[in-house]
């Protein structure tokens, strides 16, 4: 590859990428030690796959239905990586508001994903990571559930306004139904 190939925006770019699958690299080790062999082209695909999350937890192990693999969680999703000849063959996505749980079984070593549609089971190779990977998952689950408190008295100070505009005779009964409980639907 000659140099002169690239601009200089163009090689900033580069090694600022360079530097970020380092780092992810060196996430993956702190989080799960026995992940740190993972090749160069295969952590330059999972790089392409989460760059734009924020990595939570790894682990690897087999998945029920696909085979052996990596299942990543980040901030916003689960990911089940097939553990292919160096490179991401399968992706499984689930987003995780449309997980209804996740738990660790420490007898069958197996992660059990509950959402809609169906189970998935990972049977994971290193059980250690398996309580830590639930914990990790169920605490961005917890977060992205919880009420914002300033959100929901700004919701209630407007139901309160539409009652005196009902008081007024402003608003007729019915609008003020209506409206007050599209606000509670917010909650």
């Amino acid at each position: 590859m000659n140099s002169n190939q690239f601009s200089i925006h163009q090689a900033k770019r580069l090694l600022k990428k360079e530097l970020d699958v380092r780092q992810l690299k060196t996430d993956i080790f702190k989080i799960n030690p026995s992940l740190s062999d993972y090749s160069g082209s295969a952590l330059w695909d999972l790089f392409e796959t989460v760059q734009e999350d924020k990595l939570t937890h790894i682990v690897f192990g087999k998945h029920n239905q696909r085979g052996y693999g990596t299942f990543v969680s980040t901030d916003k999703r689960l990911i089940f990586i097939d553990a292919g000849n160096d490179e991401i063959i399968f992706k499984e996505v689930v987003a995780l508001e449309d997980m209804s749980s996740i738990d660790f079984s420490p007898l069958t070593n197996i992660i059990t994903v509950t959402i809609s549609s169906r189970v998935i089971e990972i049977t994971l190779d290193h059980p250690q990571y398996g309580l830590p990977f639930c914990e990790a998952v169920r605490q961005l689950i917890n977060n992205s559930r919880k009420i914002n408190t300033t959100e929901v008295t700004a919701i209630l100070d407007l139901v309160e306004r539409l009652g005196k505009l009902r008081q007024s005779n402003i608003l007729t009964e019915e609008e003020f139904l209506q409206e007050k409980a599209k606000l509670f639907s917010k909650i």
